[in-house]
């Protein structure tokens, strides 16, 4: 690219997460141009929110990927364990017909397969742009967009387009250059992350338990991994590193005895934890002319219940055919871009809405397993 000859595509999607790679394989797929831009070096950027679940699965499956993206390695989980004095006193497994509680699928390789297959087309329309930030709207003599303000490498360039995608997170650029501002929820409580080796025999399971009030999730994760997701007070990190470190872990051994050695070798200091601020959000309008929004651009949800990825996949799906529509006229009605949110947001608001009743009625589910005998449920 360079300011003589900026780049011409169909599509330009911003943000090289899931959603994105999808739609764009699903639109060069098609013949459709896309350039898919990323302001990370590469695609092998940290995420934590790697859980397929069957809504994630089918649209995967739907497009012939899931196979290819399996065999690069993912790990189903098996149950839902409730924990309690290092003891499992509710065990739930998958409903009939399924097979797991979810997949373990790490982002490379879910990345990796879809771009490189889209890469693979005989007739490749499919331009993937690394180190490239969005800084802002590209508009004609009239105001209308017509692509976007792109600095790559550090050097200013522009990418015209007829559509773009912000499929760039709950920070979203394009939200904010479009002016779609989304409605924020405190959830009121922030998690802090951490991924340790999992210990021999460790089987592969989602393990939940309560720590004086506080939410302790569990996750197996493909290659020997166990990744910890442990609530605390919203804002409350600042002071809780003030105080000794060696107590708030040792909660940990006390609710997984068999973590103990994995948890010495690895957890050690504050900074073995990542800190992430939990907060969902809701854009009333996920379009502005020929601007779209989707997954956590539009919509962001908290790690509860693992619905980010899957939505985004499920979003990404349902905006490749009405873009693929679209491009039948040559992208003259851009009013079917909002198709999308008639289609989508039902269930993606019954989904936020499932978040908050999960998150505020934890302690008492939890609470009620206590006090009844071992329990084996179904999903």
């Amino acid at each position: 690219m360079n300011d003589n000859n900026p780049l011409q595509v169909d599509v330009c999607i911003v943000g090289a997460g899931p959603g994105g790679a999808l739609l764009s394989y699903l639109l060069n797929r098609q013949g459709i141009s896309t350039a898919l831009i990323e302001r990370q070096p590469h695609l092998h950027k940290s995420f934590r929110g790697e859980l397929l679940n069957q809504d994630g699965e089918a649209v995967l499956s739907k497009h012939g990927l899931y196979s290819g993206v399996a065999q690069l390695g993912a790990m189903p989980l098996e149950q839902i364990q409730y924990w309690e004095n290092g003891q499992i006193i509710h065990t739930v497994y998958p409903g009939e017909g399924e097979t797991h509680v979810g997949i373990h699928v790490p982002q490379d390789h879910l990345l990796d397969y879809i771009v490189s297959q889209s890469q693979a087309l005989p007739h490749n329309h499919e331009k993937v742009l690394f180190n490239t930030v969005m800084t802002g709207l590209l508009r004609d003599k009239t105001g209308k967009t017509v692509g976007i303000n792109v600095r790559q490498n550090g050097v200013p360039d522009s990418i015209e387009a007829a559509i773009i995608v912000g499929a760039d997170g709950r920070y979203s650029a394009v939200r904010k250059y479009a002016g779609l501002t989304p409605d924020i929820r405190k959830h009121g409580y922030d998690l802090l992350w951490a991924r340790i080796p999992a210990p021999v025999g460790w089987e592969p399971a989602v393990r939940m338990a309560s720590m004086n009030g506080q939410q302790l999730a569990l996750f197996s994760q493909y290659g020997g991994y166990v990744q910890i997701g442990w609530n605390i007070p919203q804002g409350s990190f600042s002071k809780l590193r003030e105080q000794p470190f060696a107590p708030f872990v040792e909660k940990l051994v006390e609710a997984f005895p068999c973590l103990a050695e994995s948890v010495a070798a690895h957890i050690q200091t504050w900074s073995d934890f990542v800190l992430l601020s939990v907060e969902s959000s809701y854009s009333e309008s996920w379009t502005q002319d020929n601007v779209v929004l989707l997954g956590d651009a539009a919509h962001t949800m908290t790690p509860t219940g693992a619905f980010g990825l899957n939505a985004a996949l499920e979003d990404a799906d349902v905006l490749a055919e009405i873009i693929i529509q679209m491009a039948s006229d040559q992208f003259q009605s851009m009013d079917l871009l909002k198709q999308l949110q008639v289609i989508r947001s039902s269930k993606v608001k019954q989904q936020l809405a499932r978040q908050v009743e999960m998150e505020s009625s934890f302690q008492q589910r939890y609470e009620s397993m206590r006090y009844q005998p071992l329990e084996i449920d179904n999903i």
